[in-house]
């Protein structure tokens, strides 16, 4: 049996993908993108725990330090983030960030629903800035209670969990988009699954996690259809800045 072949990924393509992308994206969200001020990468897997997850980290105004040694719990965490991650925006810069090897198997379709993905997080940013600006506070002040003088693991906790409801609706409404545009859109997307050791991680230690992220899909849908997103959102920025 032939097999299938597989994507190259190039910044050139990432850029084609998003320029036909973000329109439809667009229509579904009601939103301007601002596509012309969005950066965009293509990332080698071994750069993703960096270029993603520390990079988030220090886009929330976190001092990691010079590369500090990492203990078995970091590198499992790298392990996981560079086998199960496809793409991420990352709002400090404005860029869309897509791991090549993470996303390769893909087809075309799969590609362009992974991006258009992604541009649903952007949309976000730029019209809903404030939230994003609360998740950073949140994260800073849940990192500074774990220095000495900090509030400790139970404040940082709970500062985490103030800003649920905003992760929540944040990667909701990123999924519905997702998912509408491939039953409209692209019904043969194939979006590159990961059935190795880091995707089996991920499902046992980060499936509850992962389900309260998804949790709000049911709303979001149910709001869309009243035309009502936008509340969502205004309440989410309430409670956030409650």
């Amino acid at each position: 049996m032939r097999e299938a072949k597989r994507l190259v990924v190039t910044e050139q393509l990432i850029r084609e993908v998003v320029h036909e992308v973000a329109p439809v994206v667009s229509e579904a969200t009601g939103w301007p993108l601002e596509i012309r001020a969005l950066g965009h990468r293509v990332l080698p897997r071994d750069r993703g725990y960096e270029e993603v997850l520390l990079a988030r980290i220090k886009g929330a105004g976190i001092d990691l330090g010079d590369a500090p040694k990492r203990g078995l719990l970091e590198r499992l965490l790298e392990y996981v983030v560079e086998g199960t991650v496809l793409a991420a925006y990352e709002p400090s810069t404005s860029e869309l960030l897509v791991v090549r090897e993470n996303v390769d198997d893909s087809n075309l379709d799969g590609l362009r629903l992974v991006v258009a993905h992604e541009l649903v997080h952007r949309g976000q940013h730029v019209n809903h800035g404030e939230l994003f600006a609360q998740v950073d506070a949140a994260v800073r002040a849940a990192f500074e209670g774990f220095l000495p003088g900090g509030g400790g693991i139970r404040q940082a906790i709970e500062h985490l969990r103030s800003i649920q409801q905003i992760m929540s609706l944040l990667e909701s409404h990123a999924l519905y988009v997702q998912e509408q545009l491939r039953q409209t859109h692209l019904p043969g997307a194939i979006i590159e699954s990961h059935f190795d050791l880091p995707g089996l991680l991920l499902r046992v230690f980060g499936k509850a996690k992962l389900a309260q992220y998804a949790a709000a899909v049911p709303e979001v849908a149910a709001a869309s259809v009243r035309g009502e997103v936008e509340s969502l959102y205004a309440a989410a920025e309430s409670a956030g800045s409650a």
